[in-house]
């Protein structure tokens, strides 16, 4: 694999990203809300195409992202045309194949840049995106740059062997777990919410959240997807906890980061404990994404979500993972944080661990692959360095 070449390009140029936005999922949206924000600042002036498989959710989620954003679902809708990976490439390579899909296929073939954003969705979870893969290595344009960023492959034994040709055709593939290096001919690097997971003055997902529930002393971040016991039995966990640590609900908050499907472990933590739970704050996604999460120093969080556990240790919260999920899907994802937190099941009381020592270095780092990718000229500099400015007043 060839290492990339960072070339300041036309600032024109048309950039395409690929990731499974609009389901949505608090995660996935941050992910692509930071990387739509950081290229606003690179690369004001490009054609920026989101492909994704919800595009109306994922459109007015991140409107305002970018100056010149389009959502579509072109390739989305390709793959389920498509038996195999290899169909898909077809496809591609004559998108008279697909004439409904030809005029987004052609634009999606004169890419400068293909971008697969990362997260933990090309796995053996989820098979069918080995298909979405290979689309993203089979479009763009003469000498285009294809980069993978953040990914995580883990578990993906099943899977590998029929990625290998598709991964071998990227320029660049980054992973952000150890073991996804097994996975894919790749470099090791960190999730690409690290772009954006320690500034709190940002918008879309990105903000510290409203305020009454940050200064609350207690968050707790809980699914009910992907778990291996019953969304009872997790709540029930939590609940001991948090009698544990005495906590009252006048200084307890609740995200969802999921619509409808957070909210039944928070249902059944209300049935399990209404004195507790009396006074607690819940915060829907739709309040989650226009004010971000609100998360402080100070704070202690009990999450089974990984991107919640990320952020809110990357502003130095301290807190629980909670591995309460079938396989070790989540138990990888929690331990490459590089917090304090103890990833436990939480079947017995848990001391809490310490936020992320080296936030600020894995800023530092999300934001040279950033710059690799997409080297920002000195016009888009002097503009942030006049913001940063202003916002030191």
């Amino acid at each position: 694999m060839s290492t990339l070449c960072a070339t300041m390009g036309g600032m024109s140029d048309v950039i395409y990203l690929i990731a499974p936005a609009g389901h949505p999922n608090f995660g996935d949206e941050f992910i692509v809300s930071a990387w739509l924000r950081d290229i606003a600042y690179r690369r004001p002036r490009a054609r920026v195409i989101l492909d994704c498989h919800s595009p109306g959710v994922a459109a007015v989620l991140h409107h305002n992202m970018h100056p010149d954003l389009t959502v579509t679902d072109t390739l989305w809708r390709l793959v389920n045309e498509c038996e195999t990976a290899a169909d898909v490439a077809t496809a591609v390579a004559d998108p008279t194949r697909s004439p409904r899909l030809i005029t987004g296929l052609n634009l999606a073939k004169s890419a400068d840049v293909v971008h697969v954003l990362g997260g933990g969705w090309v796995t053996d979870l989820w098979p069918q995106h080995i298909r979405v893969i290979a689309a993203a290595a089979s479009i763009g344009g003469e000498g285009a740059r294809r980069v993978a960023t953040g990914q995580g492959l883990h578990p993906g034994h099943a899977i590998a062997g029929e990625l290998e040709h598709w991964w071998s055709l990227f320029d660049t593939v980054t992973v952000r777990d150890t073991p996804s290096l097994e996975f894919a001919p790749a470099q090791a690097g960190q999730d690409d919410s690290w772009l954006a997971a320690a500034d709190p003055l940002a918008a879309n997902g990105l903000g510290h959240g409203p305020e009454d529930a940050r200064l609350r002393g207690t968050v707790v971040a809980a699914q009910s997807d992907l778990l291996g016991i019953p969304v009872e039995e997790l709540a029930q966990r939590i609940v001991r906890q948090l009698r544990e640590w005495s906590t009252t609900g006048d200084d307890l908050a609740f995200i969802e980061c999921i619509p409808g499907g957070d909210w039944l472990v928070w249902d059944a933590m209300c049935r399990l404990d209404p004195e507790l739970m009396e006074g607690a704050r819940f915060v829907a996604f739709d309040e989650l994404w226009a004010h971000g999460l609100p998360a402080r120093a100070g704070q202690t969080w009990i999450s089974t979500r990984f991107h919640p556990h990320l952020i809110a240790a990357a502003r130095g919260a301290r807190g629980i993972a909670v591995s309460a999920h079938d396989g070790d899907y989540y138990e990888v994802k929690h331990s490459s944080v590089g917090s304090g937190w103890p990833v436990t099941t939480l079947e017995e009381p848990t001391r809490p661990g310490e936020g992320v020592a080296d936030a600020t270095g894995r800023r530092e780092a999300a934001t040279a692959l950033a710059e690799e990718i997409y080297p920002a000229g000195p016009r888009e500099r002097l503009k942030r360095d006049l913001k940063r400015a202003l916002r030191r007043g």
